[in-house]
């Protein structure tokens, strides 16, 4: 199970239910980049060749499959010119962010995304603190690809606030992202979000 820089042992975590997150295919041009694509690297083994992951820890890019370029590089400040990527993608990589790191995240993703360029969110969806005598918590997530089932488990300290959908969609107002399409099941989320033409 992936844990954020602050190790938490298992009977410090809070167990959510078993989330189901079914990944269709999705049409992308051009390099695809992962933010926090180590780990088990589900858009990487979705996309292959096509994408570019990037994770803090090299540990975890090492444990991804083969098939991406991996980088070590931190998302907040991403080391690409701007207008860079018609696709840029989070799974379940925001959940190990503070508000101010998303707020950096975001305005990073606005920039190296080309006009009309998307940014594609899955994450666990936080509406509040369901346990309060454990410091963090884990999600336990089957993924389902086209050819592949993936269970892997997520687990990280409680956020200082809410990480639901409103919260993901006022964030991408305030950096200039315009919502295409979202939806929440369970205790899971998912967001379309684009970057509008540039009007000179």
């Amino acid at each position: 199970m992936r844990r954020n820089k602050k190790s938490l042992r298992k009977q410090d975590l809070y167990f959510l239910d078993k989330q189901t997150v079914v990944i269709h295919d999705f049409k992308a041009d051009g390099f695809i980049l992962d933010i926090g694509g180590g780990g088990e690297g589900v858009i990487g083994q979705l996309k292959g060749k096509q994408v570019i992951s990037i994770d803090l820890k090299k540990e975890e890019l090492l444990e991804a499959a083969n098939g991406p370029l991996k980088i070590v590089m931190d998302a907040t400040e991403l080391r690409f010119l701007d207008n860079s990527f018609n696709s840029v993608t989070a799974f379940y990589s925001l959940m190990y962010m503070t508000t101010h790191e998303h707020g950096r995240v975001f305005s990073e993703v606005f920039r190296v995304l080309k006009d009309e360029g998307l940014f594609r969110i899955w994450d666990v969806r936080l509406t509040h603190r369901t346990c309060m005598n454990k410091p963090g918590f884990a999600v336990p997530v089957e993924v389902i690809l086209p050819s592949r089932k993936i269970n892997v488990g997520y687990g990280s300290h409680w956020p200082e606030k809410k990480y639901d959908l409103n919260y993901y969609i006022e964030l991408a107002k305030k950096t200039g992202l315009q919502l295409v399409d979202k939806n929440a099941t369970g205790d899971s989320l998912f967001l379309v979000l684009q970057k509008p033409i540039h009007k000179s």
